[in-house]
């Protein structure tokens, strides 16, 4: 065991955020902490690292020194991950890990190329400086936030050929998925332990939920038969006291008989009562239905088909193209995913759309009647301005709205007048999309919109885009959410961005088929070399007269022609 945390507290002023809290972590641990926007699962992750202090309980260690590297939300200055590195060996393991992590050369980067980095490539830096240290426990704070998919499948395999634990505060359903063997919930203030991936995880609560939802049901039931029983012994037991004052009358011995009867209806009644008051102090309670979570899109619905244009549009900064002569179109309606690596230019295309970028050549023509909304995927930091403050110019009407709205998106009425700057990024972020969609809007443009909310909330969007009748462009690295809402793509490849049909799964599935039909075709090529030199050096025995030398020439004709039209990508014959 490397730490055992026992009965830790954690209250902020008065609000209770952690109680009694339990977690064991051991040599080898994949625990994926899970729970709703501001349910404490970074401020647990600030205990186990010591950057927080706790309130009451223990937290005990296996050994006196424990390695423990730790990956936050918000990523440190580049320059400073770079340049606080001590030894030789760590700056090489942080240059070969950032390499396999698709950031290459970082040494020679300029820091004007380092003050520009992409949200992905800052946490693929900040990445790979965790695994360099060799930690004996890491602890990763949403570590695939901005994440582009070729650093998702290297974060996995290195997690996978990792030797210590690690803890993973995440709320990507695909990651947790494919890396994590225990689910540790944060829910009213209490943690619970489940084994497997996010997938079993929901799965047994769910089934937790039918059954305790079935003996509830029961327990109900079984309490209006005691509660009918009991009404009518009261029934019976008020008749029997009217029988002994009215037919006990001269009836020797009467008057005793019936009043027995009455007590033996009294005690019959008390006795159903007291069985009653133990089922209610036994009872299970109504199983919690999951927050309902609503996103509530306004669009408009008129002006051309075709919304969005691009005629051969141009983008470099410096010696670094981004994306060079790309021709596309969005038309009404269309729900269209962006994708590609990190530091390929996606948010870029964004500003230029909203016109805060200017293009280096070709033509972006957007629809001049088009009103868009846009959110962004970095948020501000740091504000002492509240919720309430930041709508206090609107009109009291559109007030009530808003804050419907955010309640409905499952941030407390009580959180309105917390600061800002003091809101957990998730609650933030829920923010920045309810105010972006408050009004008719004919392009709805999200940047990394899943980043910081909780997995309630991320279907809760899924299924809101998905009824969406207006036009989406989504920048998004969550592949369940593109899969689900997306039926084209925007796919930057190669300095191109190139339009798909279809969904996310056929085009990854598509590039499986590709890579694996170019590697057989390298080795039915190597085959046909190796056949090209053997006719060669046999060849080169004979003389043009003789029989063997015409066999040799036109098996070499044969396979050179084979060759020809591997290289075209035609059939063998």
């Amino acid at each position: 065991m490397l730490i055992s945390c026992r009965k830790i507290k954690k209250s902020f002023g008065s609000t209770v955020v952690l109680n009694s809290i339990d977690l064991d972590i051991l040599n080898g641990d994949r625990i994926g902490i899970v729970g709703r926007n501001g349910s404490g699962k970074t401020t647990l992750a600030n205990i186990i690292t010591g950057c927080l202090e706790y309130d009451d309980g223990s937290i005990i260690t296996a050994r006196r020194q424990i390695n423990i590297s730790y990956l936050r939300q918000s990523q440190s200055d580049p320059h400073l991950l770079i340049n606080t590195i001590n030894s030789k060996e760590e700056n090489r393991e942080l240059r070969r890990l950032s390499s396999h992590l698709g950031i290459r050369k970082i040494h020679e980067w300029s820091d004007e190329r380092l003050n520009h980095l992409s949200g992905g490539e800052k946490t693929k830096l900040a990445l790979a400086r965790v695994w360099a240290s060799h930690p004996d426990l890491a602890i990763l704070d949403e570590p695939t936030n901005h994440m582009d998919f070729e650093g998702l499948h290297s974060l996995i395999s290195q997690l996978s050929a990792f030797q210590g634990a690690a803890v993973i505060i995440s709320h990507d359903r695909y990651f947790l998925d494919h890396t994590v063997t225990k689910i540790a919930e944060i829910e009213d203030s209490s943690i619970r332990i489940y084994n497997g991936n996010y997938s079993s995880y929901r799965e047994a609560k769910q089934k937790e939920r039918e059954s305790q939802q079935h003996i509830y049901e029961s327990q109900q039931k079984e309490q209006r038969k005691v509660q009918a029983a009991i009404r009518q012994l009261k029934t019976w037991s008020d008749e029997a006291h009217r029988e002994s004052r009215q037919k006990a009358q001269g009836i020797m011995g009467g008057k005793e008989y019936f009043r027995k009867k009455a007590k033996k209806r009294d005690q019959a009644v008390k006795s159903q009562i007291k069985r009653l008051e133990r089922m209610h102090q036994e009872q299970i309670e109504r199983p919690k239905a999951d927050l309902q979570v609503s996103f509530d899109i306004n669009v408009r619905e008129k002006g051309s088909s075709r919304l969005l244009e691009a005629e051969g549009i141009s983008k470099a900064y410096g010696k670094m193209t981004l994306f060079n002569e790309s021709s596309f179109y969005i038309k009404r309606g269309e729900k269209i995913g962006i994708i590609g690596p990190n530091g390929c230019g996606k948010t870029t295309l964004v500003k230029m759309i909203l016109g805060k970028e200017n293009l280096d050549a070709g033509k972006l023509h957007l629809s001049q009647t088009a009103r868009t909304a846009f959110v962004c995927q970095e948020l501000p930091q740091g504000e002492k301005e509240t919720f309430k403050d930041l709508v206090r110019d609107r009109e009291m009407s559109e007030q009530k709205r808003i804050f419907q709205l955010m309640i409905n998106l499952g941030i407390p009425y009580d959180r309105f007048n917390t600061t800002l700057g003091e809101l957990s990024r998730g609650e933030r972020m829920k923010i920045a999309i309810g105010l972006a969609v408050m009004g008719e809007n004919d392009l709805l443009i999200l940047d990394e919109p899943t980043n910081h909310l909780d997995l309630f909330s991320r279907e809760a969007l899924e299924e809101s885009l998905m009824q969406l009748s207006g036009t989406l462009l989504v920048i998004s690295h969550d592949r369940y959410l593109l899969q689900q809402v997306c039926d084209s793509l925007l796919v930057f490849e190669q300095q191109k961005i190139t339009r798909l049909e279809g969904k996310i799964d056929d085009f990854f599935t598509k590039k499986v088929v590709a890579k694996t039909q170019l590697e057989n075709s390298a080795t039915e090529e190597l085959l046909l070399e190796t056949k090209i030199s053997r006719v060669l050096s046999d060849i080169s025995r004979y003389k043009p007269e003789d029989k063997e030398y015409a066999a040799l020439d036109q098996e070499y004709m044969d396979l050179i022609q084979q060759r020809k039209r591997l290289r075209m990508n035609l059939p063998l014959e």
